[in-house]
């Protein structure tokens, strides 16, 4: 999963990274190990922060009552959630991922709520044990693999039936957000880092500098990706989208949601966590409105028919 505003930190290791090298699925699985560890802290600093977005998503992909959907990295389940405001007992909802904290975080959830309709299930989206034209509408709220998206999108075509559609959600990673938080972290990051942490930047870099990781920089590149998967109908629209955090805190507390960002904050001292924190609070003070700091995401969507 890319990190928060798309940004994908490739600078970082300075050259101290130790180990053997990472190849592109043990630099993808470590990202996923790390997402599923701080599934609760994602469901309650990111998750609101993303509804509107997975909204937009059903909105384009013109989701039914009856209709069978999937999402397909569903994480803690945000999309399928929305999902299931309008989907009902005639129509079903399977939320797949490979992060299992996370799946059963969703899972238990979507118990807790008794949505008889939404079930989650730990699958590879690579290759799944779905039926052949079994599913009406799939979805990707930021949820594609990292490693192998020609092997996802070709397996999304044939579950799909035939007036299937696919509507996915990803970071338009060409423009900024403008929010100085990377900046920061980068400066402020201890010239050696913990093992752990160089770990999870270098896989970070492993993914971004492989063939489908550069391609996926640019909207042609999805778009070949998907053409190149047997979808012939492909739309992009790329739209910004303004998410509002009631505080610089509240932001932050969003960033460091993500495993990378969090093994970070950990290995400073409480002084170099409250340094950070003032200072990304006086950088951002002079864009505080009346709502609370508005960050202009950059997104692209695609819908695609079968």
């Amino acid at each position: 999963m890319v990190r928060s505003g798309g940004e994908v930190g490739e600078s970082a290791c300075s050259g101290q990274f130790m180990g053997a090298p990472l190849d592109p699925e043990e630099a993808s699985r470590l990202l996923i190990e790390g997402y599923g560890r701080m599934a609760r802290a994602y469901d309650a600093n990111v998750g609101p922060y993303h509804v509107p977005i997975a909204r937009r998503l059903l909105e384009l992909g013109r989701i039914g009552a009856e209709e069978r959907v999937l999402d397909i990295g569903c994480g803690i389940g945000i999309a399928a959630f929305e999902a299931a405001t309008t989907v009902d007992e005639r129509g079903s909802i399977l939320g797949i991922d490979l992060a299992e904290p996370a799946v059963r975080l969703a899972a238990e959830k979507a118990a807790t709520m008794d949505l008889r309709q939404l079930r989650f299930d730990v699958m590879d989206s690579r290759a799944m044990t779905l039926p052949a034209d079994s599913v009406d509408l799939v979805l990707s709220c930021f949820g594609h693999p990292l490693v192998g998206r020609d092997r996802c999108f070709a397996e999304v075509r044939r579950v799909l039936g035939p007036r299937g559609r696919f509507v996915l959600s990803t970071w338009d990673t060409t423009k900024s957000s403008r929010v100085p938080f990377r900046e920061i972290l980068e400066r402020r990051r201890p010239r050696i880092l913990a093992p752990d942490v160089a770990r999870l930047i270098e896989a970070r870099k492993v993914i971004a500098s492989t063939d489908e990781g550069r391609a996926t920089q640019s909207g042609d590149g999805w778009i070949r990706l998907l053409r190149n998967a047997g979808f012939s109908a492909v739309q992009a629209i790329e739209e910004i989208h303004p998410a509002v955090f009631r505080s610089p805190d509240a932001f932050l507390d969003y960033s460091f949601a993500w495993d990378d960002n969090e093994r970070e904050l950990r290995q400073m001292t409480p002084e170099g966590r409250e340094a950070l924190r003032q200072e990304f609070r006086e950088r951002v003070a002079e864009r505080m409105g009346k709502e609370g700091l508005v960050v202009d995401w950059p997104l692209r969507y695609f819908v695609v028919a079968r």
